[in-house]
């Protein structure tokens, strides 16, 4: 599947090495508006590896799968992939 597809993939990556938080959300709300912009700001640390058909999804309170998501946006690669950690955005207008 790729990026221009209009469904993330939902698949399940099983991990060799087990490495937890490997993307940290930074300042999450405790509600959004909706209608409302949301701008979602995530630091990826050192143990992930970004790939294009990377995305962020917003969930429903009490969810249990990933084909369940409200909406997602695709998360754009970051400009230093070797770095320790990288902080990233994405803006979703009027979800």
């Amino acid at each position: 599947m790729d990026e221009t597809s209009d469904e993330p993939p939902t698949s399940v990556v099983l991990l060799d090495n087990c490495h937890f938080s490997q993307v940290v959300f930074n300042n999450v709300e405790k509600f959004y508006v909706p209608g409302g912009d949301i701008t979602c700001y995530y630091t990826l640390t050192q143990n992930i590896v970004p790939r294009g058909k990377d995305w962020v999804g917003i969930f429903r309170v009490g969810w249990k799968t990933t084909r369940e998501y409200y909406t997602f946006m695709w998360a754009p690669l970051p400009g230093d992939v070797h770095g320790d950690t990288a902080v990233q955005k994405v803006k979703q207008h009027g979800w």
